[in-house]
């Protein structure tokens, strides 16, 4: 019988370096390490979600800049392109508390990751938020729908705006792409970082307009 990957290449923690002996795919940390992290998946990540962004259900994994450890894992994926890492924290983020299919048996759930400009996916070379839900996907059994949503408006990054200005760049900034989800689907939106909740709305608009339902939103930190 052939021996498992794991058991030739051990993974190994992302804080400590020490091998992973847990068979959990989903497992990014050792347990101290992980310990120590600012974990926020459950009904306390969920509940600071929601004072931004008013959602049914809401997704989150830990809170940012509460970390060095962790803001170097968000800084290594989103800018060295390191897509493994974001599609091992989207599995992190889903595998704590229900999946959402298990709420909604007459819907089909489906994930719809927020979009980059095409400009920037072309200089970064991947929609990190895609990475993401491939990872919750792997975890929830449903498919992602990259190409549901197009950012056409090309804006610098919005790290350090305040609210108010970040819902002026994101108001009309997104619109449906070709590759739209069935009418019949539940909409879970995914994004890497959440700051106000303004993409998160600004995407939902979209979706509710052309007449999709949207259940919530999954990020992989909150800012």
């Amino acid at each position: 019988m052939p021996r498992s990957p794991q058991l030739i290449i051990p993974r190994h923690c992302i804080g400590c370096g020490l091998w992973l002996t847990s068979q959990e795919k989903w497992r990014l940390g050792c347990a101290i390490c992980e310990a120590q992290w600012p974990d926020l998946r459950g009904e306390k990540g969920e509940m600071f979600m929601q004072e931004r962004c008013m959602l049914t259900r809401m997704w989150t994994g830990f809170r940012l800049r509460e970390n060095a450890t962790l803001e170097n894992q968000i800084h290594e994926f989103k800018y060295r392109g390191r897509r493994q890492l974001g599609l091992q924290w989207g599995r992190w983020v889903a595998s704590v508390g229900d999946a959402p299919r298990s709420k909604l048996k007459s819907n089909r759930v489906v994930l719809v990751p927020v979009p980059l400009h095409w400009r920037r996916k072309w200089k970064r070379g991947f929609n990190q938020a895609e990475w993401i839900a491939k990872g919750v996907s792997r975890e929830w059994g449903v498919d992602v729908y990259p190409k549901a949503l197009i950012r056409y408006s090309h804006a610098r990054s919005l790290t350090g705006l305040s609210m108010k200005k970040r819902q002026d760049v994101t108001a009309s900034a997104y619109k449906m792409g070709r590759r739209r989800p069935p009418e019949s689907s539940t909409i879970v939106l995914v994004d890497d970082v959440m700051t106000t909740g303004a993409t998160i709305r600004s995407c939902a608009a979209v979706l509710e307009l052309a007449n999709h339902q949207v259940l919530g939103a999954l990020t992989l930190a909150l800012a």
